[in-house]
């Protein structure tokens, strides 16, 4: 009985493991780097069932601490440096988003100034930042 003879095969470098290592990368930094200035800055949020902003919106965080001193993000700033930056702010980008986070025991007249401050300003897309309210576990019936 004749046998053939099989030249032996060169080996291949198969980039499907690389791929997909180099894909799970890619989701950890995309994720890690979405939470990065989150939390930064110590400020006791109020809690609120409404559903939360997307991390991928152009926004301005503007944060006020228990103090009430000021943060353009997470730099301090006093009141009429928050008005000079607005206002350099609104006439790059008029629709940009700008979000208070306010620690909840700040005097509610901190926020409505700062608030309006904007809002004279121009701005029409502000937000206050609120933590998650925690599900309440009913019980089976």
């Amino acid at each position: 009985m004749r046998f053939l003879e099989r030249k032996p095969e060169e080996p291949r470098t198969d980039l499907t493991p690389l791929v997909d290592v180099v894909f799970q990368l890619i989701i950890y930094f995309a994720v890690s780097t979405t939470f990065a200035f989150m939390g930064a800055m110590k400020v006791n949020l109020p809690k609120a069932g409404t559903p939360t902003l997307s991390a991928s919106q152009k926004k301005i965080m503007l944060v006020i601490d228990q103090k009430e001193n000021l943060y353009w993000e997470h730099q301090p700033l006093g009141w009429e440096e928050l008005k000079t930056r607005l206002k350099q702010t609104y006439q790059e980008n008029p629709d940009i988003l700008v979000v208070i986070e306010a620690d909840k025991n700040v005097h509610h007249g901190t926020v409505v100034k700062v608030l309006d401050l904007a809002k004279t300003i121009g701005f029409n897309r502000l937000a206050i930042a609120t933590a998650p309210r925690e599900k309440e576990i009913t019980p089976p019936k």
